[in-house]
């Protein structure tokens, strides 16, 4: 009995020791992914201007959300129209005209019908876009040094101080959707029809006020750094399509501040520490090394403006309802 005891705890011994290893393992891969970007230079300043950059990035991320958006318009212009119907409808009942109400209120619930019968799954319908930006001014250096005093203060309890100095590690611009909820604006409108037939005015007019309140908000966080990485790469194209002399030097720089910013991007912890980042960087290197020695480039381009949209939509086009 003694000799299975002894060996129980053995056995217990060297699975903890097992575990200790794991978790300084795990601890010490941890840190080396933290840090895996934080003696990266960042790269001279780009021809392109911080103006022009900017510029280009608003443009094709609203032209993007309009594309999006295209396949609904008619679903988003009837959205549009019941909003202005149900305000309508608020508006007659201020002026105790309650017939009128009625009458636009059945208006909204038949548009509604048609709605759900052309499309059953349909559940939001965009009405509004807002664009909000949250930019920390920082190379990667200064992202690191964030972190580190964001980890120190959670070790030493002061949460409040590391919440703050995380809150401020970001660099992106949300996507604000507000949406017209089929799964709800139809009840209520059956409900102030209702309580109007009731005679409780000030009850439907409540219901329909807070119907106009309750849009269903989408977030979608579109990291900044992904997006002018790509409008570096387009603007590297174009100048390898070009006739300036110095267009495998300027070419190359873009290319760098491109590779730079998708650094950045991983360093902020945008998407995953995954093997997506270094495709990317691998793809930019074998571009840089094309045209430094003067080889055919489209193909590469192409191929790695492709790489990069179909990394911004799978790991950043993702909705959050509020």
């Amino acid at each position: 009995m003694r000799n299975i005891v002894w060996i129980a705890i053995v056995v217990l011994i060297g699975m903890s020791s097992c575990n200790e290893k794991n978790k300084q393992l795990k601890d010490e891969n941890k840190m080396k992914a933290e840090q895996i970007h934080k003696n990266v230079q960042k790269p001279g300043k780009p021809q392109m201007t911080e103006e022009q950059l900017n510029k280009n990035v608003s443009e094709t991320l609203q032209e993007e959300v309009k594309s999006a958006q295209s396949e609904s318009s008619d679903n988003i212009k009837a959205a549009l129209e019941i909003l202005a119907e149900t305000q309508k409808a608020v508006e007659y009942i201020q002026k105790n005209e309650v017939q009128k109400a009625e009458e636009e209120i059945a208006k909204i619930i038949g548009q509604l019908e048609v709605l759900v019968a052309k499309d059953p799954k349909l559940a939001l319908i965009p009405v509004d876009v807002q664009y909000e930006t949250r930019d920390l001014v920082a190379d990667i250096q200064a992202v690191y040094t964030i972190t580190e005093a964001a980890q120190k203060a959670m070790d030493e309890g002061y949460y409040q101080a590391a919440r703050k100095m995380l809150n401020d590690l970001a660099s992106e611009i949300v996507i604000k959707t507000y949406n017209l909820p089929l799964a709800t604006y139809p009840d209520a409108m059956k409900l102030a029809v209702n309580l109007l037939n009731q005679g409780k005015k000030d009850e439907a007019l409540a219901v329909l006020v807070q119907a106009l309140n309750t849009l269903v908000i989408v977030e979608q966080a579109i990291p900044l750094p992904v997006l002018r990485a790509e409008e570096y790469i387009k603007a590297a194209a174009l100048i390898m399509e070009g006739e300036d002399e110095n267009k495998i030097e300027i070419a190359v720089n873009l290319l760098d501040n491109a590779d730079y910013q998708l650094k950045l991007a991983e360093a902020l912890g945008y998407g995953k520490r995954d093997k997506e980042y270094k495709a990317l960087a691998e793809a930019i290197k074998e571009l840089k090394n094309a045209i430094q020695e003067k080889q055919e480039t489209k193909d590469l381009f192409d191929k790695l403006k492709k790489q990069i949209e179909d990394f911004k939509q799978r790991l950043f086009f993702t909705k959050k309802e509020k």
